[in-house]
């Protein structure tokens, strides 16, 4: 992967994720704020719990950081994958967005 298909493959993950977390809180009727500040997605839901989602350029990787676990991604076969997991991002995201939901 060179740098502009790591920015192509980021951008398209912070769409996706935009999508998903609309039709989340569409769907849940909760009020979930999210906010992208340059390589950064903080989310943050009704009880104050945050999730974040991060690009780390140099290394070419994903981070997700929930209120139990960080978890690093890297783009495997067009996806990204936990480095320690091996679960696929959209899994783990989807996932901790529902428990934190309903903590």
């Amino acid at each position: 992967m060179n740098i502009t298909e790591f920015h192509t493959t980021t951008d398209q993950l912070f769409n996706k994720i935009e999508l998903f977390l609309d039709h989340f809180a569409e769907e849940q009727d909760i009020d979930i704020d999210y906010e992208i500040n340059g390589n950064v997605i903080t989310i943050t839901f009704p009880n104050q719990s945050k999730i974040i989602v991060n690009t780390q350029e140099p290394l070419y990787q994903v981070w997700l950081a929930t209120d139990k676990q960080g978890y690093h991604f890297d783009y495997v076969e067009n996806e990204w994958v936990c480095t320690r997991t091996k679960q696929s991002f959209d899994k783990i995201f989807s996932q901790s967005v529902t428990d934190q939901a309903t903590i």
